[in-house]
C-alpha cells in the first residue's frame, strides 16, 4: 500500500539553516494492515504521515502509494483518493451545518453522481454508528461523535487506506473508545489499511504492528508484544508502555517470576492468577 524509500525531509527557512525532520526512512505498509506509529513530540511521525497522501513531498528519497509516486503531480488526485487523512481536531474537518451534508462534501468534490453519493453517505454513517444523527448539526455532537463523522467523511470517498493523526487526543475516555471501535471495525470488516498515530499505548496494543520513531528515524518495528517488551529502551525515548506491561515489568524487577510481553489487563490477571495458584 505505502512504500517509503530512503525518505528525507527538511523545512527550509530564509536566513536560517534547514530543519531536518526525516533522515532516511524506509517503511513498507501492507494493504489491509493496522499499523500504530509512536514517538515523542517532534520525532517526525506527523511529518511522515503527511507524506502518505502527498500533503508533503520528499526532500529526498521517494514515497509510493500503490506504486504511484507522490511527487508525480498527475497522480496526486488518485493518491489522495486512495489515502484519506483524519486530523486530531475534528472541527478542522467539518465543513457543513448538517451531518449528512458534511459527509457528502468529499464525494461531491470527486464528481460522484448524486445517487451514488446518497448510498455512500448512508453506508459511511452506518459504518461509524452515526446514521441516526445524519440530520443533526455537527456542533451539537460530542467530541467522539464529531470524530466519527469526520471519519465517515473520509470513508465516503472510499479510500483504501486511512491515516489518523492522533484522532483521540482531544476526546474523553468514552469518545476514545467510540473512535477506536470504529477504526478496528473498518480495518477488520472492510479491509481498510489503517495507520494510527497515537500517544496512548492501550490504543497501539490493538494494532497488528507498532513502529516507533525517534529523531527522524525508525527505532523499532514489530508486533506490539515485541515492541512493548523493550520497556527500558522505550523509556529512553520518553515513551510509556501499557499499564499491565509496566506492572509486570516492575514486579519482575522485584524478583517475581512473571512472563515477559504482557500487554492487556486480561493477560496480567491471568499471569498473576497462575502465580498465586
Amino acid at each position: 500500500m505505502i512504500d517509503a524509500r530512503n525518505l528525507r525531509f527538511q523545512y527550509e527557512y530564509p536566513d536560517e539553516p534547514p530543519h531536518v525532520v526525516l533522515e532516511g526512512i524506509d517503511l513498507r505498509i501492507k494493504q489491509g494492515s493496522f499499523v500504530a506509529l509512536l514517538g515523542h513530540n517532534g520525532c517526525g511521525k506527523s511529518t511522515l504521515a503527511k507524506h502518505m497522501n502527498a500533503m508533503l513531498l520528499p526532500t529526498g528519497g521517494q514515497v509510493l502509494v500503490k506504486e504511484m509516486d507522490t511527487a508525480d503531480e498527475d497522480q496526486k488526485y488518485e493518491i489522495r483518493r486512495t489515502v484519506g487523512m483524519v486530523l486530531q481536531n475534528p472541527d478542522n474537518q467539518l465543513v457543513s451545518t448538517i451531518v449528512e451534508e458534511d459527509v457528502a462534501f468529499g464525494p461531491e468534490n470527486l464528481g460522484v453522481p448524486p445517487d451514488e453519493i446518497r448510498r455512500r453517505v448512508d453506508d459511511s454513517l452506518k459504518a461509524v454508528g452515526m446514521y441516526d444523527y445524519r440530520e443533526h448539526a455537527p456542533d451539537k455532537l460530542s467530541g467522539g461523535q464529531k470524530q466519527r463523522v469526520a471519519i465517515a467523511g473520509i470513508i465516503a470517498m472510499e479510500p483504501e487506506c486511512i491515516v489518523l493523526d492522533e484522532p483521540t487526543a482531544m476526546l474523553d475516555p468514552q469518545g476514545r473508545r467510540e473512535v477506536m471501535d470504529t477504526i478496528r471495525a473498518l480495518n477488520r470488516d472492510r479491509g481498510i489499511t489503517v495507520v494510527l498515530i497515537t500517544h496512548y499505548m492501550d490504543e497501539a496494543v490493538q494494532a497488528d504492528r507498532v513502529v516507533v520513531m525517534d529523531e527522524g528515524n525508525i527505532l523499532m518495528d514489530g508486533t506490539p508484544r515485541q515492541v512493548f517488551s523493550q520497556v527500558e529502551a522505550l523509556r529512553r525515548v520518553e515513551l510509556d508502555v501499557p499499564q499491565p506491561t509496566e506492572l509486570c515489568h516492575r514486579l519482575r524487577q522485584e524478583g517475581i517470576p512473571l512472563p515477559d510481553g504482557v500487554l492487556t489487563v486480561e493477560e496480567c490477571v491471568e499471569a498473576l492468577a497462575r502465580l498465586l495458584q
